[in-house]
C-alpha cells in the first residue's frame, strides 16, 4: 500500500460513524423539487408502493395495449428504454426510502426520467405507465 493510500485509510478510520453518515448524505436543494417533478415523483412512488410498478420487471412500466400496436423495431427500442428507466426508478426509490426527496440527486434523477419518458413517447404515444 502506498503512503497516500495509507494516509487516506487513516483519515477514514478517524471519522466517527456519525461523521461518515453525515458526509454520505445527499445534498439538499433548499428550494426542493420543482412542482412538475414533484408531481411526477409522487405519482411514481405511489405506483411503486401500490405494486403497479415492479422495480425488477421492466415490462411493469410498459403500457401493454400501446406496446402491442408497435412495430417489432419500436418494441425492441421500448424494451431497452424500459430497462434503463427502471434502473433510474430504483435509484429514485432508494433515495426516497432514505429520506432524501429534496436532494439535488433526486431532482436530477426525476427530471432525467420524466424528460426521457416524454421524449420517447413523442414517437410511440403513451407507452409507459409512469
Amino acid at each position: 500500500m502506498s503512503d497516500s493510500d495509507q494516509k487516506q485509510q487513516d483519515m477514514i478510520a478517524e471519522l466517527s460513524q456519525e461523521e461518515q453518515n453525515h458526509l454520505n448524505e445527499p445534498l439538499v436543494d433548499p428550494q426542493g423539487v420543482d412542482e412538475k417533478n414533484k408531481t411526477f415523483l409522487d405519482d411514481v412512488i405511489k405506483k411503486i408502493e401500490d405494486g403497479d410498478i415492479n422495480l425488477m420487471s421492466p415490462s411493469s412500466i410498459i403500457n401493454q395495449s400501446v406496446y402491442e400496436g408497435l412495430s417489432e423495431k419500436a418494441q425492441g427500442e421500448t424494451d431497452l428504454s424500459a430497462v434503463s428507466l427502471l434502473a433510474r426508478l430504483r435509484d429514485i426509490k432508494g433515495l426516497h426510502d432514505i429520506g432524501s426527496p429534496d436532494s439535488y440527486q433526486m431532482q436530477n434523477l426525476v427530471e432525467q426520467v420524466r424528460l426521457t419518458k416524454e421524449r420517447l413517447e413523442k414517437d410511440t404515444g403513451n407507452i409507459f405507465i409512469i
